[in-house]
């Protein structure tokens, strides 16, 4: 059996990727792909229960332990769903995977990037994603977009200079790794946004 495709979807808040992860899953079911919609934090019980430590405004969490935290998450999720439903020759779609953690902890709060490549090393089964996408918009006009009745988690709640940083992240990454993250003009409106991602699915695994 054919090993199914790992599909991740990265960028900063208010990009529209979780919206567009929906409509992504739906073109693939049309085109007769099995599909498993995910995302991380979270994924399985264990790291859903761990995400609303993490994202809560009242948790005080080091930035060490809060890394360590996500790969514990990360490893059950690989380990529990993602390895698994690959083997089974299930394509799975991940709202977000390693390079939140480079641009968000590595980037954006200055954890040293070594530490989290030997995190990765170790502890993702050598699972990487076969392409990613990555949503580029700038963070002035990411923030437009986010909801005003939508009350922020503890990173939401972060400064500007954060975010900024996070985002330059995400530009370095997408230099650093060409063949497997695809960048994508999220200014565009949804419709041409997906199409831009179904023309790389297309022509990057032969679909017709």
């Amino acid at each position: 059996m054919e090993k199914g495709k790992f599909i991740s979807f990265e960028g900063i808040e208010g990009v529209g990727k979780s919206t567009t992860i929906f409509e992504v899953e739906k073109f693939l079911i049309q085109k007769n792909i099995q599909v498993y919609r995910t995302r991380e934090p979270g994924g399985t019980e264990f790291g859903e229960k761990i995400r609303d430590l993490l994202l809560s405004k009242e948790s005080i969490i080091p930035v060490d332990s809060e890394l360590l935290l996500l790969f514990a998450i990360r490893y059950q999720h690989i380990k529990e769903v993602i390895e698994p439903k690959l083997n089974s020759g299930i394509w799975v779609l991940c709202d977000r995977f390693i390079d939140a953690s480079f641009a968000y902890q590595g980037y954006g709060k200055k954890v040293n990037l070594e530490k989290i490549e030997l995190l990765v090393e170790n502890f993702t089964r050598k699972i990487i994603p076969d392409l990613t996408f990555f949503f580029n918009l700038s963070y002035d006009l990411a923030k437009k977009r986010f909801p005003e009745s939508k009350t922020k988690d503890r990173f939401e709640n972060l400064d500007d200079k954060f975010f900024e940083d996070v985002y330059l992240g995400y530009l370095e990454l997408l230099k650093k790794n060409p063949d497997r993250i695809k960048n994508i003009d999220s200014k565009r409106n949804k419709e041409e946004v997906l199409k831009q991602i179904t023309d790389v699915i297309m022509d990057c695994f032969k679909i017709k």
